[in-house]
């Protein structure tokens, strides 16, 4: 069981998308931190992202190879809520509180299961919770394979653990039924975007989520090739080679991705909570609250039976939901584009040098101002106080008093200027626009046709979505220029 043996051309396709990576800034925290990645990245890496990442479908001679599964249940099959609960309620967690079941829902995205309230639910309620002794996390993992797998991250050593349970354990597994719940990606459900064929990624060019899935992509590709050069390599019994292929820590990467939950944006203490992993994303709903016995999740609204109840996986938008999760929010309060310094936000005019100075000094210590990224949502409230004073400073001419410092461009300008500002906002707006493949109406003309894949369908309403936002600001920049000139 060799190492994978990259060749050069591929090594240095591996040093040059490292570099777009470094373009990325951080984005929320929430209780699904599995994957610390970033928006927004360069939207060319997906094109050279796949391509340079295919070799691994070889690695090792095995990854077309799966092991002997076992015979699965019907995902959607209605025996599917008795026997998970079943299984909960066998391993000894005190299940008189749950009042929910387990069934298909489409709400977010095709073959999706989530919980539906059993009677009808009050705020601060238990929607569903989960034993320590349920949950998969390394400690699962350190029990099995000890110190081998110490120096691992904990959402490695989960994807490794799921692995272990599913093909290794099979039906000796403790988590058996709940595996058999769990989605193979292979049609039953979209998936992350990830996951998605490089003809599909095009489809989301325009949007950081390109870039984004790439990244992901590639950072299980490059876990693998170092777990293939060491444990992998190094303990052939414990990590049998037709079993932990390239193909199935994507599989389980991508139930990490999907499913696990942390105390931070950095995973810590990550793990997969069965049962509360069945909930699913809500804006406005409660995030998960872990105790030293478990994780538990509460209603924070009235729930009448037969309704489905949520949680929030926290402030996340479309395109961080879709690459990390499968689906798009097509009300999604919280959807978020950026517009970078640049690209989108361009220096002009006299002193670009002292301009630069000025958004270096707004933006603060470490921070490059020829390649600032500026997030814009959905309430410009959300975005003036930090995005309207870099605009002002562009906007900075000869006949304009320059400010002594950056402080000194937040409150409002002259007529002038705040008229120039916003003008330079809607030409920025539209540059971004103009970086996806078709328009905000053909884009919504295609969904309403209702002939498209389940992943096509997924990539249009998300470019809607944020082509939505940038027409929403676009117009309250034109807006607000138009009331400043009497217009």
């Amino acid at each position: 069981m060799g190492s994978p043996g990259v060749c050069a051309q591929r090594r240095w396709l591996l040093q040059f998308l490292a570099i777009f990576a470094s373009l990325i800034v951080l984005l929320p925290s929430c209780s699904h931190p599995a994957f610390n990645l970033q928006l927004p990245g360069c939207r060319h890496q997906v094109f050279l992202g796949r391509e340079a990442f295919r070799y691994v479908s070889c690695v090792r001679g095995n990854c077309s190879r799966r092991a002997e599964e076992t015979e699965k249940s019907d995902r959607l099959a209605p025996s599917l809520w008795p026997e998970i609960f079943a299984w909960v309620k066998g391993s000894g967690m005190d299940t008189s509180d749950i009042q929910v079941e387990v069934a298909p829902v489409e709400d977010l995205a095709r073959g999706e299961l989530g919980l539906l309230a059993k009677a009808r639910l009050e705020p601060g309620d238990i929607l569903a919770w989960a034993d320590t002794s349920l949950l998969l996390n390394k400690d699962k993992a350190v029990d099995i394979w000890g110190s081998l797998v110490d120096g691992l991250s904990d959402r490695v050593a989960i994807a490794l653990l799921l692995i272990h349970e599913r093909f290794v354990k099979a039906e000796s597994s403790t988590w058996l039924t709940y595996i058999q719940s769990l989605p193979g990606f292979d049609g039953d459900v979209s998936g992350p975007s990830f996951l998605w064929s490089e003809e599909e990624l095009e489809l989301l060019e325009g949007s950081d989520c390109a870039a984004a899935s790439v990244r992901m992509y590639n950072t299980i590709v490059e876990e693998y090739e170092y777990l293939n050069e060491t444990l992998l390599s190094q303990q052939p019994k414990l990590f049998p080679s037709e079993v932990f292929t390239f193909e199935n820590l994507l599989w389980a990467s991508a139930q990490v991705a999907s499913r696990a939950y942390g105390d931070d944006t950095e995973g810590a203490h990550l793990c997969i909570a069965p049962l509360v992993d069945f909930l699913n994303h809500k804006a406005g709903a409660l995030q998960l609250t872990r105790f030293s016995n478990g994780i538990v999740a509460y209603a924070h609204k009235h729930y009448e039976p037969g309704e489905q109840v949520w949680v929030s996986y926290g402030g996340k938008s479309n395109a961080e939901l879709l690459s990390q999760y499968g689906f798009v929010d097509v009300d999604n309060a919280q959807e978020a584009v950026y517009l970078r310094m640049g690209s989108h936000l361009q220096l002009t005019g006299p002193q670009k040098e002292r301009k630069l100075e000025l958004i270096a000094d707004l933006l603060g210590e470490g921070v490059d101002a020829s390649a600032a990224i500026f997030k814009l949502t959905r309430r410009p409230r959300d975005w003036q106080a930090y995005l309207l004073p870099a605009v002002r400073i562009l906007a900075l001419c000869d006949q304009d008093s320059w400010p002594a410092n950056a402080r000194d461009m937040a409150p409002q300008q002259s007529d002038r200027l705040e008229a120039a500002a916003y003008a330079l906002l809607e030409e920025a707006i539209a540059r971004r626009s103009s970086e996806y493949p078709s328009s905000l109406k053909e884009d919504r003309a295609a969904v309403a046709q209702g002939s498209l894949s389940e992943r096509q369908t997924l990539a249009l309403q998300l470019r809607v979505s944020e082509l939505e936002l940038l027409e929403l600001t676009g117009n309250h920049a034109a807006e607000q220029r138009a009331l400043i000139q009497g217009e």
